[in-house]
């Protein structure tokens, strides 16, 4: 099951929502995340959080969503609590929108989700109107337009073997480590490129200016 969840950042432009409303299976707002789908006319199944930020929300909006509220004073933020029930509901695949933005703390806090829906088998990408970014532990296919950005980053430990084919700029069984530049800005020859390394994972994003 596919679900979407609109969280808090950078709201996404109406396209790029209404795509993935009509994709989805299950749709769901986190906290001011729930603007968005108002903004739209979109009645998502659930609004969770702590609801502890001024949501410019209709009450008759709100009334006819499911809310499940969450003490302000919490261990986890209001996106990693829509997306364990996103899990708890049978989603394998979650889409992330409002999760980048302003707040470089829960940007990366949003990295993370990425990397614990791997663990549990569930593929969760996080969108905005100019990047997509996931995170995969095997070689594997991407696929895209010729002159498309793509980015490679080492998430956690070192990647070992990581090679590259099919992008402007190739590479070869090297080491990469988080943070190492020379995986930015690559860039798509034709409609695919494929990577393969032996350890770790890899943060993928794709992205246009």
């Amino acid at each position: 099951m596919k679900c979407l969840i609109v969280t808090g950042g950078t709201e996404p432009k109406e396209m790029l929502f209404k795509e993935e409303v009509a994709k989805a299976e299950l749709l769901i707002a986190a906290d001011k995340g729930v603007e968005t789908y108002f903004k739209y006319n979109v009645r998502p199944d659930f609004l969770l959080g702590d609801l502890d930020s001024a949501i410019s929300v209709s009450k008759e909006f709100l009334d006819s969503i499911k809310i499940i509220k969450f003490n302000p004073e919490k261990d986890f933020t209001d996106t990693e609590l829509a997306v364990e029930k996103a899990i708890e509901l049978g989603a394998t695949e979650i889409v992330l929108l409002g999760a980048t933005g302003t707040r470089l703390d829960h940007v990366i806090g949003n990295l993370g989700i990425l990397n614990r829906c791997l663990s549990k088998n569930v593929r969760a990408i996080i969108k905005d109107d100019n990047n997509k970014i996931f995170v995969v532990n095997k070689g594997c296919n991407l696929f895209g337009e010729k002159g498309q950005f793509i980015s490679f980053q080492a998430l956690g430990e070192e990647v070992k073997g990581f090679s590259i084919k099919g992008a402007k700029y190739p590479l070869d069984s090297y080491n990469l480590s988080f943070g190492d530049p020379r995986t930015i800005s690559n860039e798509f020859l034709d409609s695919s490129i494929h990577i393969d390394f032996k350890t770790g994972k890899i943060l993928v994003i794709y992205s246009r200016d």
